[in-house]
């Protein structure tokens, strides 16, 4: 039924458990599986006069985030051998790079969990989940985990 899943990852616990049922998924639809993760932009708000560091900072956040996305990448290979499996890290708007990103390679299937690292983001803008499944036009799942649930 699937031919190309993404999932969008950030490291979080609900995020990580909506890799494992793409990864899933994948394997049992013999489809491609993209693995995404977007570097947020550092808000400007509160930044006075010249950061020379800024730059450097943003290097290591993204270094950070390859690392994370090829350990994950790693794993799925491992538990889902012969599976197809892409790495991709942006930078910017999680909900825009995610769109752009499924857009791009003609997916079929959105999987997302349904929190993530947004923090007081996630409350100022909306959840990332909520965003992307507005904004797209092919399925999104949102995956929901009972731990990690209100009861």
């Amino acid at each position: 039924m699937w031919k190309k899943i993404l999932v969008a990852i950030d490291g979080s616990a609900p995020s990580l458990h909506a890799l494992k049922v793409a990864a899933g998924m994948a394997a049992n639809n013999k489809a491609e599986l993209t693995i995404l993760s977007v570097v947020p932009p550092i808000p400007s708000m509160g930044l006075e006069g010249e950061m020379p560091q800024l730059p450097d900072y943003i290097d290591t956040i993204e270094e950070s985030v390859k690392k994370m996305v090829a350990s994950k990448v790693k794993e799925v290979e491992d538990s889902h051998p012969g599976l197809k499996v892409v790495p991709i890290v942006m930078t910017g708007s999680p909900s825009r790079k995610i769109v752009e990103a499924a857009r791009a390679r003609e997916v079929d299937l959105i999987v997302v969990g349904n929190r993530g690292t947004g923090g007081i983001l996630n409350w100022m803008l909306g959840s990332v989940s909520r965003q992307v499944t507005d904004a797209c036009t092919v399925p999104v799942l949102v995956v929901k985990d009972h731990k990690f649930c209100k009861p």
